[in-house]
């Protein structure tokens, strides 16, 4: 059995350094707070001001702003209650688990615990649950709802008690073989080439309609559509990486395409800090190098962090392709073999714009 990411059972799942990198991705940061406050207030000065045509068009840009700022609020929305009602509080528990045979009129998954049936949308743990026969756990409280992770993910699955009497499926083994035959792979490589597409869109939009409010509120003057301009600027921001993204996705699934099997590469990550890209120094086959994850995950970087060590399905042009065996998450990560003597890797300035929290990594 391969050696996953598991949470620490001594503490609350809330102190667990693993469920904390997760929290940190499910909480509502302060330039998101920021920026659908000023979109909130541009909103309303927009009906009291004369309308022109770039204050109308304002009013539209910032209302999609407001929706869509009131729509990001709902993904991840079950984590943060259960941080909320001190579901965490405790500290999660290894279960012996299988999983339930679904039924044609009954598309929720369950899994089968000792003594206890929760039921939910437990699609990624589906596979990993098979193979390892175990769950973590916390709850269920007086309401019966739980929270479930499975072993090599930092996410959380909303799960709620169930009763009744299910038949178990068979326990699945997975075997490590080649990356490019793994259908989870594959399906992952299709996944990330649809969202770099789609990462594109929001840029180009951005563009078009931070260009559009500018000359429409220039004559006549409508500030209101020049401020509307700004909080649409930010996203352009984002180019640069969208162009890294898309070369270095392209590598990625070259060198899964050759690999005839994964390597298990041993990795000492740096002490994260803010303003510096999360990397390390890694035992490559090789010899030593400085690895970078411009683009990280927060499930591979977690199992990296862990483990010691990162699971590479391929290599193509010094980017590797590192991800968690039998999951389908991938990552490119750069080899820098110039840089093995570093013990840090600080940032270019346009990446530290909108950067994300890993200071939760151990040290």
């Amino acid at each position: 059995m391969l050696h996953y990411l598991e949470p620490r059972t001594d503490v609350p799942a809330k102190d667990d350094w693993s469920t904390r990198l997760a929290l940190a991705d499910v909480r509502i940061g302060v330039r998101q707070r920021v920026e659908s406050l000023f979109a909130a207030v541009a909103l309303v000065v927009t009906f009291l001001v004369p309308g022109t045509p770039g204050n109308t068009a304002a009013r539209i840009v910032l209302g999609v702003m407001v929706v869509m700022s009131l729509l990001a609020l709902l993904p991840n929305r079950s984590v943060r209650l259960a941080l909320r009602g001190g579901l965490l509080d405790e500290p999660w528990r290894r279960e012996a688990a299988a999983v339930a045979r679904e039924h044609e009129n009954d598309p929720v998954h369950r899994l089968l615990l000792s003594g206890l049936v929760l039921k939910g949308w437990f699609h990624d743990l589906i596979p990993v649950v098979l193979d390892r026969g175990e769950v973590f756990v916390c709850g269920p409280d007086a309401d019966g709802r739980a929270m479930v992770r499975a072993a090599g993910s930092t996410s959380m699955n909303k799960a709620v008690a169930d009763e009744g009497h299910f038949q178990a499926r068979d326990r699945e083994e997975w075997v490590l073989g080649r990356p490019g035959d793994d259908e989870e792979v594959r399906d992952g490589l299709v996944l990330s080439r649809a969202l770099v597409r789609w990462f594109w869109v929001f840029p180009a939009v951005a563009l078009v309609v931070a260009g559009v409010l500018v000359a429409l509120s220039i004559s006549p003057f409508a500030p209101t559509g020049l401020v509307a301009a700004a909080l649409v600027a930010p996203v352009l921001l984002d180019v640069p990486a969208a162009v890294e993204i898309a070369r270095r996705q392209r590598d990625v699934a070259r060198a899964v395409a050759t690999a005839e099997t994964w390597t298990s590469v041993p990795v000492r990550l740096f002490p994260w800090r803010r303003g510096h890209h999360v990397a390390g120094i890694a035992d490559l086959p090789e010899g030593r190098a400085l690895v970078r994850f411009p683009a990280p995950l927060y499930d591979i970087v977690a199992n990296v962090a862990d483990t010691g060590a990162m699971w590479v399905a391929g290599t193509h042009r010094g980017i590797l392709a590192v991800g968690v065996p039998g999951t389908g998450q991938l990552m490119f990560a750069v080899a820098d073999p110039d840089r093995a003597d570093r013990t840090s890797d600080p940032m270019s300035w346009w990446r530290r714009t909108s950067p994300r929290d890993y200071s939760a990594l151990p040290h």
